[in-house]
């Protein structure tokens, strides 16, 4: 942000909030404050953003207040109910705080449905009051500064959102040169796990502008359903390029050049797809954008045709070439859609393009529901509980606020975990060095509401500059001023108040500090433990339902699989980076962080070739039905024996049991060869490369199964279970 760029909306922000106050003073209203801390926490750097967060704030505000009145309705007069009802609140409300884009809506809905209930502690009468007036005037603050917003020096999101996704371009070029070289030299460079984390946190910043985009850039707005299709594009083709760089590894062995002549072509042709995205995106920045004559040549399907030698190689090489071609069939398809897309996008195609591409998603999404987002939304109701009983056995100064500030707090770390000591140091040097002297020595002395005014426009105008370099110096000074000094036609000055709410929010955090370490299933090395045992268990289940059934029974083993897949194996992905950061690695000496991260991309290639086992298993038992019957004796004894050993991973078991089990892989690789070699000639070249398919899916498993039993081993995983505080 450019220093000019930074006044212009420090000064948006200092007018919008002396707008307010001034229009709050000349109609009296009775708590300015709320609407005035709603445009301190939605003035983010884009209209779109504001606007978003501000719509998010308002609808949170209403359905908190709705929950409000129903919990006081029905519990005003049992505080144990009350406890028990606001703590089940509290839990609905931390979950879906987990699944949804709308966190803020949901966090608000928590928060006033406690606020509400802590107003009006033993005056219920003043419940409606508070809520009615604390949504207009929430509702009012959002207004007016999207209306200033909108009026000067509007920034929208689309310069932000063709930076970021000229760069996320950039990036994938890069990752597929990367994969590409691994190809030829049989390694892979050091720099492509950086580069992949790097891709993923550029793609989730990228889907937060675009939703921005919606609001305040027309363009965006007008097209929200190709760019809807553009983020599943993205996802799909990411994916794709994922296992497809899985099945490279299979393939070192075998001179893919000679076997396969138009590899290299093939490959050329996703680059030059690449390139062209990259460009079709750059060109936006002008709104002039060429046809190229190679996009028909572009969006033309793919040919890999294999040589004739191929049929004299052993059967599992031809099991690993017809995986490794399949891959290259599902990253052809993905980046065509994706190349499509981007000249919908850029006018140069019909948005009737895209119908053919309008019911193609993921095969699997990760689930809604997690055992482990239950646990997490629990945390905000035993902060609320632990509040309310200390308030009732100890009663500190701020009564009611007490378990409040525990139930907000508690939220917070379910929304964006943070180190709550270190927030609690900003909002009380922000009360105490910024907010005390203005409050206690120059408000006083004001006598007018020229002067009034004019001191919070340039109290604002000051923080609001210096957010621009760091947001926590705008947030903590602007809303501890606002909260704190409370400016309305009723002014008092108490320096008691201040004190008093700054012990409220020391007790709060501590409060939620406190039960964070006491909760060991919180704490991060539990979660990766669980998630991993979790994601093993859920293994073993897939491939005990990898059995040959009759037609109608098929479907019922997919569905299973695909329960499995969504609440088991997908969300590891998000839960290990998430979790692998917060690690505190000197605490387990004996569980480096290279260790660590080799357990982690050892889990991750096991969930991509299940993926590739899944696919193509369920195309060999839909169309080669009898080829697939035929092996089914081989099947029921080797899937009973690969999941057995997933099994005994789950329960973390002794290393050298395991290394036991994986004395019998060199027995099954010769056994699934025999087998091979007695299929009958009669099966048609379709039905052959179906069951090559699920061959060489199985045979790249049980590579990625080495891999992460080997990792496995180096883990010291009764370190990670000892209870700590």
């Amino acid at each position: 942000m450019t220093q000019k760029i930074q006044l212009q909306e420090a000064f948006k922000l200092a007018l919008s909030l002396m707008l307010f106050y001034w229009l709050s003073l000349y109609m009296d209203w009775d708590m300015p404050k709320f609407g005035a801390l709603a445009i301190v926490v939605t003035s983010l750097s884009t209209s779109g953003a504001s606007l978003n967060k501000g719509i998010m704030r308002v609808a949170g505000t209403g359905l908190g207040a709705l929950a409000g009145f129903v919990l006081l309705s029905w519990f005003s007069q049992s505080p144990l109910g009350m406890l028990l009802a606001t703590a089940i609140w509290l839990v609905f409300v931390g979950y879906f705080l987990q699944t949804t884009r709308q966190g803020d809506t949901w966090f608000n809905a928590g928060m006033l449905a406690v606020a509400v209930w802590s107003s009006s502690y033993m005056r219920v009468d003043t419940a409606f009051h508070f809520a009615t007036t604390r949504f207009l005037e929430t509702a009012a603050g959002v207004l007016l500064f999207t209306v200033v917003s909108m009026l000067l020096w509007p920034r929208t999101s689309g310069a932000a959102l063709q930076q970021q996704g000229q760069k996320l371009w950039e990036g994938m070029q890069a990752l597929f040169k990367q994969y590409r070289r691994q190809l030829s030299t049989g390694s892979v460079p050091a720099e492509a796990a950086e580069l992949r984390t790097r891709l993923a946190g550029e793609y989730q910043q990228l889907l937060a502008t675009l939703e921005a985009a919606y609001s305040d850039t027309p363009k965006a707005a007008a097209k929200k359903r190709s760019w809807e299709m553009l983020r599943t594009n993205l996802r799909v083709f990411g994916n794709a390029q994922e296992l497809w760089r899985e099945s490279i590894n299979d393939c070192r062995e075998l001179d893919l050049n000679t076997l396969l002549p138009g590899l290299e072509a093939a490959l050329d042709t996703l680059s030059q797809r690449l390139a062209r995205g990259r460009m079709l995106w750059k060109e936006q920045k002008t709104d002039v954008i060429e046809p190229d004559p190679d996009d028909a040549a572009l969006l033309t399907e793919l040919v890999l045709e294999a040589d004739k030698t191929c049929k004299d190689l052993p059967h599992f090489q031809q099991a690993t070439l017809m995986n490794l071609v399949a891959q290259l069939h599902i990253l052809d398809r993905s980046s065509r859609e994706l190349l499509q897309t981007l000249r919908v996008l850029a006018n140069l195609d019909p948005g009737s393009k895209l119908q053919n591409y309008a019911l193609i998603t993921d095969p699997f999404q990760p689930s809604a529901w997690n055992p482990d987002r239950l646990l997490k939304a629990l945390f905000p109701a035993i902060c609320w509980g632990i509040g309310y009983a200390f308030w009732v056995y100890v009663n500190p100064p701020g009564g009611p606020a007490i378990p409040m500030m525990s139930a907000i707090f508690g939220l917070m770390m379910v929304m964006a975990p943070a180190n709550l000591f270190g927030l609690l140091i900003v909002l009380l040097l922000s009360m105490f060095i910024a907010v005390a002297p203005v409050y206690m020595f120059l408000m006083p002395t004001l006598d007018s509401g020229f002067g009034l005014l004019a001191l919070i426009f340039i109290y604002t105008f000051v923080f609001g500059y210096l957010g621009g370099r760091s947001p926590i110096l705008k947030i903590g000074p602007l809303a501890m001023f606002v909260m704190m000094v409370d400016i309305n036609n009723q002014q008092n000055y108490s320096f008691i108040a201040l004190v008093t709410t700054g012990l409220v929010m020391l007790l709060g955090i501590s409060i939620v500090v406190v039960a964070h370490r006491l909760l060991s299933p919180m704490h991060p090395e539990k979660v990766l433990l669980r998630s991993v045992r979790h994601f093993l268990a859920g293994s073993a289940r897939i491939i005990n339902d990898f059995r040959l059934h009759s037609p109608r029974q098929q479907g019922r083993g997919r569905k299973r699989r695909k329960r499995a897949f969504e609440t088991a194996i997908l969300p590891i992905s998000a839960q290990l980076l998430s979790i692998e950061k917060s690690l505190d690695y000197a605490l387990f000496p004996d569980n480096t962080e290279e260790k660590v991260q080799r357990l982690v991309d050892s889990l991750q290639s096991v969930r991509l070739r299940l993926q590739t086992l899944e696919a193509s298993f369920t195309t060999a038992e839909s169309e080669s039905p009898e080829l697939m019957h035929s092996l089914e004796a081989f099947n029921e004894k080797w899937r009973g024996r690969i999941s057995k050993v997933f099994e005994k991973w789950a329960r973390l078991e002794r290393t050298d049991t395991l290394v036991k089990e994986w004395s019998t892989r060199a027995t099954l690789l010769a056994e699934m060869e025999q087998r091979l070699n007695k299929v009958p000639d009669d099966f048609d070249d379709q039905a052959l490369r179906n069951l090559y398919a699920v061959f060489g899916s199985t045979q790249s498993l049980l590579e990625a199964m080495k891999e992460l039993g080997d990792s496995m081993k180096q883990i010291n995983w009764d370190q990670w279970a000892v209870e700590r505080f």
